[in-house]
């Protein structure tokens, strides 16, 4: 691939997204994953049965019957489903990094109609409003190797109506702090045992976490953020790389001598590398994000920023029912209210897969004002 040909990608890549406000250029990344992706026919039939298996009430006060369970990906089918509901039921678009990672579906015990996914990752190495609350240093993460013991939410979306009708986004962020996840990913990394979460809104200080207990908001990050390329042009810019820099995305993934054992987030250094040998110019959109984080025990923070050894008691009851009810009585209960007074309740869903060989002006038409939904 010529470097004049890729700049060229990236560039008009950049151009038409920096043009954009964020929910279309968010939409529009999203028609173009979903339009990437080569369906085959089993891919076809189980987008079908998923869209026929979101959680739909009877009546307004069928959330109160619902029990949810949080499932363990695990297998080649659940890694299929989580996939599938993630692409099609969320606006953002999502890509794995190198790294600790883990996915869940929260589905009904009942009916084992879909609710929701959830996916955890290695957490940001700086993020200025986490980490003036935790009151830590560089030093305390990288190289007290601190950062290990906590995880980012990197997906955490419901299903529709449950999301509007029911602020069902406020359930899925809840039940990220289960005991089912975090004794899961105690499993998978022992090492260092998770003390806590964080994540960020698409957009600012406006989101499902708000007002939600547990989770804490911080100051949200400021200024501009780089406009990333899409998908498909990002996989071009890293064929690119492994043609003419072999053996330089892994070089970038693995970090420096002072992020040794602490799993990195390789996108952007990948982005910045490329865009200075390609000479592409950065765009960047004034979208600041909300930070949020939850600390799971009482000294958190003081374990992290390395003044005490004792995490000390759980800071709240984590278990998947405390969650749930929390969620009943404290939100959906007087969402249901409000909506039912205003005329506003809704059983409508909200799945993507129409998207599927749409034009981009008619997807913009139809989907721009359920973006962040």
């Amino acid at each position: 691939m010529k470097n004049d040909d890729v700049k060229k990608l990236v560039e008009d890549d950049l151009e038409k997204l920096a043009s954009m406000p964020v929910p279309e250029s968010l939409l529009y990344k999203k028609w173009i994953e979903v339009n990437d992706y080569n369906f085959s026919i089993k891919d076809k039939q189980r987008i079908y049965e998923l869209k026929r298996s979101l959680w739909k009430p009877e009546n307004p006060q069928d959330y109160m019957k619902l029990e949810p369970v949080v499932l363990i990906v695990d297998t080649a089918q659940q890694l299929q489903t989580w996939n599938l509901l993630r692409l099609f039921i969320s606006t953002a678009p999502w890509s794995q990094n190198p790294g600790r990672n883990a996915k869940y579906i929260v589905q009904d015990n009942k009916t084992k109609d879909y609710l929701g996914v959830i996916s955890l990752g290695s957490d940001f190495i700086a993020i200025g409003g986490r980490d003036k609350y935790i009151g830590w240093t560089i030093d305390n993460r990288l190289k007290d190797k601190m950062l290990n013991y906590l995880a980012m939410g990197s997906s955490i979306v419901p299903t529709q109506p449950l999301g509007y009708s029911f602020v069902g986004g406020k359930l899925i962020a809840l039940l990220v702090l289960s005991d089912t996840i975090e004794n899961d990913w105690n499993r998978r990394y022992r090492k260092e045992k998770l003390d806590g979460i964080t994540t960020t809104s698409l957009f600012g200080g406006f989101s499902q976490y708000n007002r939600l207990p547990y989770w804490r908001q911080c100051e949200s990050s400021e200024g501009t953020i780089p406009i990333e390329p899409s998908e498909p042009v990002y996989i071009k810019i890293k064929e690119w790389m492994e043609e003419n820099y072999p053996g330089k995305i892994k070089d970038l993934s693995c970090g420096d001598e002072n992020t040794v054992g602490i799993p990195t987030h390789p996108k952007n250094s990948i982005l910045t590398f490329a865009f200075k040998h390609l000479k592409v110019k950065n765009r960047e959109n004034k979208a600041p994000r909300g930070v949020y984080y939850a600390p799971l025990y009482e000294n958190t923070n003081d374990f992290l920023a390395k003044k005490t050894k004792d995490l000390g008691k759980k800071k709240f009851d984590n278990s998947v029912k405390s969650l749930t009810n929390v969620w009943k009585e404290r939100f959906a209960k007087n969402r249901i209210s409000n909506l039912l007074k205003d005329g506003r309740y809704s059983t409508d869903t909200l799945f993507y897969d129409d998207l599927i060989g749409m034009s981009w002006e008619k997807a913009k038409e139809k989907y721009i004002q359920d973006v962040g939904r």
